[in-house]
């Protein structure tokens, strides 16, 4: 198939899939608001019936209902395409409207992670559609990635296994910088520490108390010290302890954020935790750890590389400029997939910046572009 074909049929319906991706960001939605994502959810699913998708809903209880968007069911599979619907924002934060356009920028919550993602690889199918692409393409879509996938545990993990069997590659549309493109992202370990001490009056009873707030203090730091640039890093991010100020609490709890680049580290990482955890810094307190979530590392790999410079080659050839593959500290789905011998890459969605953060935008012409390099990967797939 001609690829310019394909691209003129992107920018064919361009304008319309700009107008479905601010329609699913005034959904204001994280991964704990069922309600809401399974509001979107059918909005999603009604838009992709109208361009002759098959769409399949799957209900979880915990969070939002997942789809799987397919084009050709039945056919002989080609590219797995992967986003999700949620995002890490309250409701409310990027005012009203939540959505803002200015030229070519859009400002809405999720609008680059990874809403923009999902207009992407719908504009990519719709493409592949018009010029009689006979190949099976899937699109998942989930809804609890930005929680480590915990709502949905391990039948979510089912769910990715059994719906990307058989597939010759997954490409992620998950959020993009610039020209860049994902070849590795690291794991992620989650722990709350809970740390019990003795209470009493901070002043008639300082030296026969055992501050837990201060042995919390030593366990930060001693965790934090094990990071080290480019390898694990130990991010102790959220603190509760005490109640007012004149009294020495019984109990402290922190969590740590664990960022691995490889499967032995996450071992490592693990009993590092359960080593300071044990070790008792100030004498009389005591402590216990939870593992909150846990997402393996999609690594880098031989068949990760040579999607990576396939994908670059023909986004050359065609004149949609040069891709740049960068490793993330961030996690995604893409890990599953890789999981299941599926050769993965991500970070394809639209290029923006601003991520988690009151600022997300995305660069709206990058939606087009993006969709452009998939659709012509897909033909050579």
């Amino acid at each position: 198939m001609n690829p310019k074909k394909v691209m003129q049929a992107v920018d064919l319906h361009y304008d319309r899939y700009i107008d479905f991706l601010c329609g699913i960001c005034a959904f204001e939605a994280r991964a704990y608001d069922k309600l809401v994502i399974d509001q979107m959810a059918d909005y999603i699913s009604e838009f992709c019936e109208q361009e002759g998708f098959s769409v399949t809903r799957f209900p979880f209880e915990k969070c939002g209902d997942f789809l799987t968007v397919d084009l050709n069911p039945g056919a002989e599979k080609s590219c797995l395409l992967l986003a999700h619907m949620d995002t890490v924002h309250e409701k409310g934060v990027f005012g009203d409207p939540p959505v803002s356009r200015q030229g070519d920028l859009i400002r809405a919550p999720g609008v680059n992670d990874c809403k923009g993602g999902i207009a992407v690889a719908l504009l990519m199918m719709r493409a592949l559609r018009d010029v009689g692409f006979e190949k099976h393409v899937r699109l998942l879509l989930t809804s609890d990635e930005e929680v480590s996938n915990i709502l949905g545990g391990e039948e979510e993990q089912r769910f990715l296994r059994d719906r990307s069997a058989g597939f010759a590659c997954a490409l992620n549309c998950e959020v993009s910088e610039n020209d860049q493109v994902v070849v590795s992202r690291k794991g992620i370990l989650r722990y709350r520490i809970d740390i019990t001490g003795v209470p009493g009056h901070s002043g008639k009873h300082y030296f026969d108390c055992k501050n837990p707030i201060v042995e919390a203090a030593h366990k930060i730091l001693a965790l934090e010290a094990k990071s080290q640039k480019k390898r694990t890093t130990f991010s102790c991010n959220v603190i509760n302890g005490g109640d007012v100020a004149n009294i020495i609490p019984k109990t402290c709890s922190f969590t740590v954020d664990i960022r691995i680049p490889d499967r032995p580290g996450m071992e490592s990482a693990a009993q590092a935790v359960q080593e300071i955890t044990e070790t008792s810094f100030l004498p009389g307190t005591s402590a216990v750890y939870t593992l909150l979530s846990s997402r393996p590392p999609m690594e880098k790999s031989n068949a990760t590389l040579a999607l990576f410079h396939q994908m670059r080659e023909l986004s050359l050839q065609c004149g949609l400029g040069d891709l740049i593959p960068i490793e993330s500290g961030a996690g995604s789905d893409s890990c599953y997939t890789q999981m299941a011998g599926i050769a993965s890459i991500c970070g394809l969605g639209p290029c923006g910046g601003g991520c988690h953060t009151t600022e997300e935008f995305v660069i709206a012409s990058s939606v087009a572009k993006r969709a452009k390099i998939l659709a012509v990967f897909a033909l050579h797939i």
